[in-house]
C-alpha cells in the first residue's frame, strides 16, 4: 500500500479524498563546482562571506502541487539547492522578494555569476551542510495566473506545500537532508516567511516544527507603516518610483483576482498603464521606468497621492474594510500573534522602500502579548550607505550566522 504523507493527510483532512503525490517533477538544471560557488561568495559576501564549500551544488527544478490564490489546485515550481554530499544541518526554505518579470523566477536559475537574489540565498545557505529550497510563488514561474502581492497569508500556503515535495526531491536523488527546517526571507519574501512560521505553528501544519526563522525587511505591517509610507512625499526620485511599482503592483493583483476597477483607486492614464506592463513580458526595470514616466505626465514628481484617487487615500488612511484592497491588506498583516518559533527579525534602519516601522510593529505587538527576546530578537542594520535593495547581502549574512547557532 502507497505511504499517504504530509501534503496528502493535509487533503485527506479538508476534502474527505487523497490526492495526487505532492511532489509532480524533478529536472536538473545545472550544478556549481566547489571553486565557482567559493569564487562568486567571495565576490557577493566579500569578508563577510560563510564558510566555504566543499563539494558542488547539484540545481534542481521541482513541480509540485499547490494552490493558487484562491484556493485552487494549481502545480507551481521552484528551485533545489542540494549539495552534493549532503545537507546535515537540514533544509533551508527561502522565500524571494518581489518581482514581476517570472524570468527571475528561482526555477530559472541555473548558474551562479549575474548577481540574482536567488544566487545570493544559494550562496548563503548552500554551504556548510544546508539545502535550499525557494519556492517561486503562485503567479511566477510555471504558474500562469496572477501573482497575489504582496499578501503574504496567501502566498505561504505555496511554501509550506513546498516543503514536502524538497525533501521528496532530494531523497530520489539519494541526498540525505537532515531533520532541521528552517525559514527565511527578504522583502516580500520576509512577511511571506513570517506568515509560514505562523501557519506551520497551526492545524494541520503543527507537526512539522520550524528550527528556527529570520525574515529580514519584511511588509508585515500592510495597512499601517507600508500603505502609509507608499503614498509619503519623497525627494528621491528612485524611491519615489519604486513605491510607485509597489503600490501598481499591489493594484495589478487585485484587479485581476478579485476584478475590483483600477479607476477606483488611481487615475484613469495611470490605471492604463498598469493594464499594459504588468503580465506582458517586460523586465521590472521597464515596468518600474513606464510607471514613473506615466506619473511625471501627470505632474507627480514627488508623490504618490498626486495619481491615486480622493476614494483611495480615503480608505487608506482610515483604514476602511469595507473596501476590498483594504479588506485583503487587513487579512494579510503579519503583526499580531504570538510566535513560539526561535525569530530574528532583521530590518534596514535607513530604508524607505520596506521601513523598519513594519518590524517595529511586529516586535512591539509580539512584546504586548509576552512574547520575550527568547524567542523573538530584533536586529537593525544602522548603515545610511546601504538601501533596501543592497541591505539584503548582510541580512543574509546574520540569517546563516543565526541558523549556524552563532
Amino acid at each position: 500500500m502507497r505511504t499517504i504523507t504530509f501534503w496528502m493527510l493535509i487533503c485527506l483532512v479538508f476534502t474527505g479524498t487523497v490526492c495526487a503525490d505532492p511532489l509532480v517533477s524533478v529536472q536538473k538544471t545545472g550544478t556549481i563546482s566547489a571553486a565557482q560557488f567559493n569564487t562568486r561568495m567571495k565576490a557577493v559576501y566579500g569578508p563577510l562571506a560563510p564558510a566555504p564549500a566543499t563539494g558542488p551544488t547539484d540545481l534542481y527544478k521541482i513541480r509540485y502541487n499547490s494552490h493558487d490564490g484562491k484556493g485552487r489546485a494549481v502545480i507551481l515550481s521552484g528551485l533545489l539547492s542540494l549539495p552534493r554530499d549532503g545537507a546535515s544541518k537540514g533544509l533551508v526554505v527561502y522565500a524571494h522578494g518581489a518581482f514581476a518579470d517570472r524570468r527571475l523566477s528561482p526555477s530559472r536559475f541555473t548558474e551562479v555569476g549575474k548577481g540574482s537574489e536567488t544566487e545570493s540565498a544559494v550562496l548563503a545557505f548552500g554551504s556548510g551542510g544546508y539545502a535550499v529550497m525557494l519556492p517561486d510563488y503562485p503567479g511566477l514561474g510555471d504558474d500562469p495566473g496572477v501573482h497575489p502581492f504582496p499578501m503574504g497569508r496567501v502566498i505561504s500556503v505555496s511554501v509550506v506545500e513546498a516543503i514536502g515535495p524538497a525533501r521528496t526531491a532530494a531523497r530520489r536523488q539519494n541526498i540525505a537532508i537532515g531533520p532541521k527546517l528552517f525559514l527565511s526571507g527578504y522583502s516580500e519574501g520576509g512577511a511571506v516567511a513570517l506568515w509560514t512560521v505562523r501557519k506551520l505553528g497551526e492545524k494541520p501544519y503543527a507537526s512539522m516544527q520550524v528550527t528556527s526563522a529570520v525574515t529580514m525587511a519584511g511588509p508585515y505591517d500592510l495597512t499601517g507603516a507600508t500603505a502609509q509610507s507608499l503614498i509619503a512625499p519623497t525627494t528621491d526620485q528612485a524611491t519615489f518610483s519604486a513605491r510607485l511599482y509597489l503600490l501598481s503592483y499591489l493594484l495589478h493583483s487585485v484587479n485581476k483576482v478579485d476584478g475590483v476597477k483600477l479607476t477606483t483607486y488611481v487615475k484613469p492614464a495611470l490605471a492604463a498603464v498598469i493594464v499594459r506592463v504588468f503580465d506582458h513580458g517586460l523586465t521590472d526595470e521597464q515596468i518600474i521606468k513606464r510607471l514613473a514616466l506615466a506619473a511625471t505626465l501627470l505632474g507627480a514628481r514627488n508623490s504618490v497621492e498626486r495619481v491615486t484617487t480622493p476614494y483611495f487615500l480615503r480608505v487608506l488612511h482610515s483604514v476602511d474594510a469595507s473596501d476590498p484592497v483594504i479588506r485583503d491588506l487587513l487579512q494579510n498583516n503579519c503583526t499580531d500573534w504570538s510566535p513560539r518559533t526561535k525569530l530574528l527579525l532583521i530590518c534596514l534602519q535607513s530604508d524607505r522602500i520596506v521601513v523598519p516601522a513594519n518590524t517595529r510593529k511586529a516586535i512591539q505587538t509580539m512584546r504586548a502579548r509576552g512574547i520575550g527576546a527568547d524567542v523573538v530578537q530584533e536586529l537593525v542594520i544602522d548603515n545610511s550607505r546601504l538601501n533596501h535593495a543592497t541591505a539584503i547581502i548582510p541580512a543574509l549574512t546574520k540569517a546563516r550566522q543565526f541558523f549556524d547557532g552563532k
